[in-house]
């Protein structure tokens, strides 16, 4: 069963005129008449119109003034498969971009188009999530508008026990990609899945996974960048924090989108080629929010208290117990020791 969509901006890829009318608008300096348009792409007059109209829909402002055509005046902040594709350098992730302008779940359609043979990259975006979900059961504040809502299907040729560790890849990526859009941020890291920025949270990663005994059939990365959202925002958490209120300054949902598939996809490919962490166990863990402080991991059937040390080549969580042994934890929520 698909989600349900918005009339005006729904499917994945607008229709193939409509792209190449925009990208006929971005390239000019004026007005194009409509006359022009439908000779450079074989199609009538009332065709480029229905379009045109198409693009509006999208959210798309474009001036029509009578025996000069049409000029493209303002774009939009829309996670579209055009706006993150013209900026994206990504090579697989991201060559196939699916947007809905309101979803349950990017991560439930991922999974589900993932389930139906979607390649390995394939990336799925909305405006908005009405049921967003974080790790351990919790929601994810997903209105429309505001912030970044993206899922990655992935077909990674290892072992279940490997694949674990791509949660440590997504974030170290989500980090890079804020930092190229946003630099001089204080930007943490904190095992295993969520990037705090000074103190608060800015970022959460939720992977799924549907695997065999020996092999991963196929792996989701799903997550949520507060971008846009401000003070106001009443549903908001006290804990978290944006992109525009740490800077003062709308940011480009779009843009940074694009940032990050091409920084996942860059970590992933050389985590590939080692088959291992260790080429990103030392940025981990000098941004780690953790590192050197007594935390608390709570795990499926109990609390581990220790102070961290970073994490291992495996993605795992390195403790050092109050009587002074050493432990790995492997999955868990981890916290700053008392602030349950």
């Amino acid at each position: 069963m698909f989600e349900q969509q918005n009339p005006f901006r729904s499917g994945g890829h607008m229709g193939k005129s409509a792209s190449r009318i925009l990208s006929i608008l971005r390239e000019s300096d004026g007005y194009v008449s409509g006359q022009e348009i439908s000779d450079m792409l074989g199609i009538s007059r009332t065709a480029v119109w229905k379009n045109i109209n198409s693009l509006r829909d999208y959210g798309y402002t474009i001036d029509a003034v009578s025996n000069r055509g049409y000029r493209l005046l303002r774009g939009v902040d829309i996670p579209t498969a055009d706006e993150i594709g013209r900026q994206c350098a990504a090579s697989v992730f991201g060559r196939e971009i699916v947007y809905m302008a309101s979803l349950s779940s990017t991560n439930n359609l991922a999974m589900m188009l993932a389930a139906q043979g979607a390649e390995h990259g394939t990336v799925v975006t909305s405006d908005e999530q009405t049921s967003g979900k974080g790790r351990m059961g919790r929601d994810w504040y997903s209105p429309p508008g505001t912030n970044l809502y993206i899922s990655v299907v992935l077909r990674p040729p290892v072992f279940p026990a490997e694949a674990s560790q791509i949660p440590i890849l997504a974030v170290l990526a989500e980090m890079r990609a804020m930092r190229r859009l946003c630099p001089g941020l204080d930007l943490a890291v904190k095992w295993p899945n969520d990037v705090y920025c000074s103190g608060r949270k800015v970022c959460g990663t939720l992977c799924e996974m549907k695997a065999e005994t020996d092999s991963v059939e196929h792996l989701v990365v799903g997550t949520g960048i507060n971008v846009n959202a401000n003070p106001s925002d009443h549903d908001m958490p006290l804990t978290a924090t944006s992109l525009f209120m740490e800077t003062g300054q709308k940011q480009s949902r779009a843009e940074l989108a694009a940032r990050f598939l091409e920084d996942f996809e860059r970590v992933y490919e050389r985590w590939l080629s080692e088959c291992s962490l260790e080429p990103f166990m030392m940025e981990w863990n000098s941004a780690s929010l953790l590192l050197g402080r007594r935390v608390d991991v709570r795990t499926a059937s109990k609390v581990i208290t220790g102070i961290s040390m970073g994490i291992a080549e495996n993605g795992a969580l390195k403790l050092q117990l109050k009587d002074g042994t050493k432990r790995l934890v492997y999955a868990g929520d981890a916290t700053l020791h008392g602030s349950f």
